[in-house]
């Protein structure tokens, strides 16, 4: 049961990555595209810096922000299923090593 939990664990956050990722894009994508889109505002220089570049730098930034936070839920996750499955791991090695230092029948009263 606890080897599906951690399967699901590592499953969820390839979604979270990969739906992060997209995000990111749509939102640099929004941001380029509002950008094209804006109406300059009476009384504005027409080659004027500012309002060209707002929709893009706040695109780039939107997009950083939100592929960092995919990405560390992305490692949250994984690194949480991956912990069960050690946790998994070593019980089953501490089982075995039980087992295999186990006397022996017959063999308790050598030494």
């Amino acid at each position: 049961m606890l080897r599906v939990v951690g399967t699901i664990y590592k499953v969820l956050a390839w979604i979270v990555l990969v739906i992060g990722i997209l995000s990111a894009l749509g939102v640099l994508g929004a941001g380029i595209w509002g950008q094209a889109r804006m109406v300059r505002p009476p009384g504005m220089p027409p080659r004027a810096l500012f309002p060209g570049w707002v929709g893009v730098a706040g695109g780039i930034m939107g997009a950083l922000g939100i592929a960092l936070m995919a990405l560390f839920y992305f490692l949250f996750l994984y690194a949480f299923g991956e912990a069960i499955f050690l946790a998994l791991a070593i019980e089953e090695n501490t089982r075995e090593m039980a087992l295999y230092l186990r006397p022996k029948e017959g063999q308790e009263g050598e030494g």
